[in-house]
């Protein structure tokens, strides 16, 4: 029985494989490190700003109603976090759409002031202008426009 020898390759490239994928290869991969990297940074700074809204908040909420330590401590974090508990079961039980709307509208509801989404016209605009493309996709590019059917008649 012969036994056939290993070809000796060069290292760091595979065989099969030429010199331009190997390079499209390594580009994927830094191009990919470089997002995860990058979603990491935007979910820190994302954190960082909840954490100072709401040091803003409970600062605000003292000066507000001349609330100290004791009563921070006592009525504050506590009825924050039965908020914070009923929110996460709401988002098990049903979803976190659902459960962010409930919050939405008791906030509306204790503060008395309409409270809207950020960038919710923004969004309400591109919805409009995506179901005005539908609909003029729909009539064959002739927004609002039906087709007449012609008729030949003699």
């Amino acid at each position: 029985m012969s036994v056939k020898k290993k070809k000796k390759c060069h290292p760091g490239k595979p065989n099969g494989m030429n010199y331009s994928q190997i390079l499209a290869k390594q580009a994927f991969i830094r191009k990919a490190v470089e997002k995860a990297a990058a979603d990491t940074t935007v979910q820190l700074q994302s954190d960082i700003h909840t954490q100072r809204a709401m040091w803003l908040m409970v600062v605000s909420i003292a000066d507000a109603f001349g609330i100290g330590p004791t009563r921070m401590k006592r009525d504050f974090f506590p009825a924050f976090q039965r908020n914070t508990e009923e929110l996460i079961r709401m988002e098990q039980e049903a979803d976190s759409e659902y459960a962010y709307e409930k919050l939405r509208q008791r906030a509306e509801q204790v503060s008395g002031v309409q409270i809207e989404y950020l960038y919710e016209h923004e969004m309400i605009a591109a919805k409009a202008a995506y179901e005005r493309k539908l609909k003029a996709a729909s009539y064959g590019g002739f927004e609002n426009k039906p087709v007449k059917e012609e008729t030949n008649e003699t």
